[in-house]
């Protein structure tokens, strides 16, 4: 119904599909993947009357068995039993024989065994079919003498009805023509494909398979003896074409390898042993049959080898191989297993509809990557399903081993095998998983020093900003590339209703199979596209995005709370600002203007302009450092010129929009006035030259005069609060202060000081 269901949405679908289909995960694109929708849907209807055929003709086979009212089987002890199917619960034990029209067939457990196929000798299964040929003539009688041990029954013959096919049937005819319907739904997406038309011939040989088989598990007692032994021995030769078609499928997807002599190879391997398997020229299947199909199986194992190696430098194609190398594993696990041990001449006592039921997930298993899921989805699971598989295997390893090496029973040996896995392999699964869930990219908390770099940057300085963003996300992601979004577009756009509502780190979203992860812009930050992780090594995964989330989270929050901080500092630097302003600097005004003494009313007013500098750096915002350079010639130069020393300004080039934070601009002030100030009082200097710089991120200035040097000046000897200070100022900013002999002959006053550390210090 699933099947049928989607072939319909095909059909009656008003324009193209945009999935890449059998591509299983490929880059989305909106170019349309067949030129004519109508091709679609007769593709469409096709694989709907294939699919409708397999599943009529599998029920009407089933159907034309006629029905004693009995379910034949045989008990864990080897006898033969019959319980009624009309659901009274009765039971006949000891059946022996069958007798009608005058002939009686003895029944025997190989009788009624699934299938002829697990018989290991020719002779065996010939002598099978012919005993099932007469009691087929014997059921055709309209009533049926059923002996046992403790007397006859007699059976009125009738039609086989729906309700009498059981699990047994309903379970391989479904999961057959399931199969089926995935096989032929990715053949109507992309029909030119060469990988997609051999997994849909494979889905197809796959289902006339279980169709086979749940006709003869599901029957009462026999089945229409007509072809029996003819479609069994074609069951072989779809047996070897289901491996071949899968093996073509490796050859062809996701890389086309170039082995041009391995089709030719596969037919004539799968020709020459279906001769011998026809024409008896072994006396076993298992050499006829089951060890030339496990010997053809080994070359799945190379070819995924093969393919992985050339999809080593494409994560998409390698998420696509490593899906479909596991769901080939899985799928092939249990009937490996079983031709093995049929191969060396035993039978495990196993329903044969789960190990070949359980080859169903290499077509079920492919619907969450053709529907919505996405590799993206699937990726971090693939690592625990083998996990998972392997400690499956590795339990019935250790439990045949156990049963071959030690005189134990079945059940202890089983329990020994899981206590020896449990002990072995849960530790070391756990350790595998760990490693594999989180790959080579470095834990949240590793990353926590970028994030308080981040928080602890000038949110007034963007540029700044956005490079400490961008190196958290290489950091955090290591993508092969980073692109900067400037806004929501294309399949991130979203209501500005819902934008305005939803917090930042839910809009982190992987997109494109997987092949990128969108972190949203917040608070000055750029909106970011991360291509492929880890170098592009592998696909994002819903796990990325959500530790993503969480560094969202924490930047927005370490943001909030710093802008906070700041906020609270501003307003208390204003209000001490706002004092010193209102109470001292009236103070000093009237001290200024009251004042006879001219001394006094000069060192006030110079008081006054100290104090108007440091309520600036209180309360200023930052300020375009042509400005602040402006400022500083117009003050250094007339103090110098004044004193009667001749000046020289330079002032290099700078870029017109380089921005001085207040607490630079009010230190660099303080430590130019003192050193002008030095030349003025202590140098007895005739000239000075004054140079500035910024670049690279670092301010410099440079004092030279030609006068008395640091001995005659007696710099060296007194090391005034001038000096000191200008030293100390220098180190709050993370910067140098030197003195050296310049070369005009007198004192070099150096000072080197970063412009984006001082952001965060406040004036003194």
């Amino acid at each position: 119904i699933m099947g049928m269901k989607w072939m319909w949405n095909l059909i009656v679908a008003q324009r193209e599909p945009a999935s890449s289909g059998p591509e299983y995960g490929e880059p989305a694109t909106r170019t349309p993947l067949v030129p004519r929708v109508s091709m679609v849907r007769a593709r469409a209807w096709a694989a709907c009357l294939l699919i409708t055929a397999f599943a009529l003709i599998g029920l009407w086979r089933a159907l034309l068995e006629p029905s004693t009212g009995w379910r034949f089987g045989v008990t864990p002890d080897g006898r033969i039993q019959a319980v009624a199917t009309d659901g009274r619960g009765e039971v006949l034990q000891d059946v022996s024989a069958l007798t009608g029209g005058g002939q009686r067939v003895l029944l025997t457990p190989e009788l009624l065994i699934e299938s002829s196929g697990l018989l290991h000798l020719y002779a065996d299964q010939d002598r099978f079919h012919a005993t099932h040929r007469e009691l087929w003539t014997v059921l055709q009688q309209p009533v049926v003498a059923v002996e046992t041990a403790s007397g006859t029954v007699t059976a009125s013959m009738r039609d086989k009805r729906l309700g009498e096919l059981g699990f047994y049937f309903w379970l391989p005819w479904g999961l057959g023509l399931l199969s089926l319907s995935v096989g032929l739904a990715v053949w109507v997406y992309r029909p030119a494909d060469e990988a997609a038309r051999w997994y849909a011939l494979a889905s197809m040989a796959y289902a006339y398979f279980m169709l086979l088989t749940a006709g003869s598990s599901s029957r009462l007692l026999t089945q229409m003896p007509f072809a029996w032994a003819q479609l069994h021995q074609l069951a072989h030769a779809t047996g070897f074409f289901i491996i071949g078609a899968q093996c073509m499928l490796l050859l062809r997807h996701p890389v086309r390898l170039r082995l041009p002599w391995l089709p030719p190879l596969m037919l004539a391997w799968g020709l020459i042993w279906l001769s011998v398997d026809v024409l008896r020229l072994v006396p076993t299947i298992a050499l006829g049959y089951r060890l030339p199909s496990v010997v053809m199986t080994l070359l799945l194992p190379m070819l995924f080898a093969l393919q992985w190696r050339t999809c080593r430098s494409d994560p998409a194609r390698r998420a696509q191989i490593k899906w479909l190398g596991l769901l080939m594993f899985a799928s092939l696990l249990f009937a490996f297993i079983g031709f093995s041990a049929g191969a060396a001449g035993y039978n495990i006592k196993l329903p044969l509809v789960v190990g070949l039921g359980w080859q169903s997930l290499l077509f079920l298993g492919l619907v969450p990557l053709v529907t919505q899921v996405g590799l993206f989805q699937l990726e971090r699971w693939w690592a625990y399903a083998w996990l998972w598989l392997l400690g499956g295997l590795l339990v019935v390893v250790l439990d045949v081993l156990l049963l071959a090496m030690l005189p134990v029973s079945g059940g202890n040996a089983l329990a020994l095998a899981l206590a020896a896995g449990g002990w072995l392999y849960f530790p070391l699964r756990q350790a595998v998983w760990l490693r594999l869930a989180r790959g080579s990219l470095p834990a949240t908390r590793d990353v926590l020093p970028e994030i308080v770099s981040l928080i602890a940057s000038q949110p007034q300085d963007s540029a700044r900003l956005n490079t400490h963003w961008r190196a958290l996300w290489d950091k955090a992601c290591q993508p092969l590339r980073m692109e900067t979004l400037p806004a929501l577009s294309g399949e991130y756009a979203k209501p500005a209703t819902e934008l305005a509502t939803e917090p930042a780190e839910a809009k982190v979203q992987v997109g494109e199979q997987g092949q990128t992860m969108w972190i949203p812009g917040w608070g000055g930050l750029h909106a970011l596209r991360l291509f492929l992780p880890e170098r592009g090594q592998r696909l994002f995964r819903p796990d990325d995005a959500v530790r993503a989330r969480e560094i969202v989270r924490l930047v927005r929050t370490g943001l909030t709370s710093h802008q906070s901080f700041e906020r609270g500092v501003r307003e208390e630097r204003q209000r001490i600002a706002s004092d010193l302003h209102d109470d001292l600097g009236a103070t000093l005004l009237s001290i200024a203007q009251t004042s006879s003494s001219g001394h006094t009313s000069g060192l006030a007013r110079q008081a006054i302009e100290d104090l108007r500098l440091s309520v600036r750096g209180l309360t200023a915002d930052a300020i375009p450092l042509a400005d602040a350079l402006a400022d500083w010639r117009s003050e250094s130069v007339a103090r110098v010129m004044a004193a009667g020393i001749d000046v020289q300004w330079v002032a290099a080039d700078m870029a017109s929009d380089t921005m001085l934070s207040a607490p630079l601009r009010t230190q660099m002030t303080r430590i130019l006035r003192e050193a002008v100030s030095n030349v003025i009082r202590h140098s007895g200097a005739r000239h000075c030259r004054i140079e500035i710089s910024a670049t690279g991120g670092w301010m410099a200035l440079d004092i030279h005069d030609d006068g008395k040097g640091m001995q005659g000046s007696g710099l060296a000897q007194t090391q005034g609060m001038g000096l000191a200070n200008m030293e100390r100022r220098a180190r709050k900013l993370t910067g140098h202060y030197a003195l050296r002999v310049s070369h005009l002959g007198g004192v070099h006053v150096q000072c080197r000081v970063p412009m984006g550390l001082s952001a965060t210090m406040g004036a003194p």
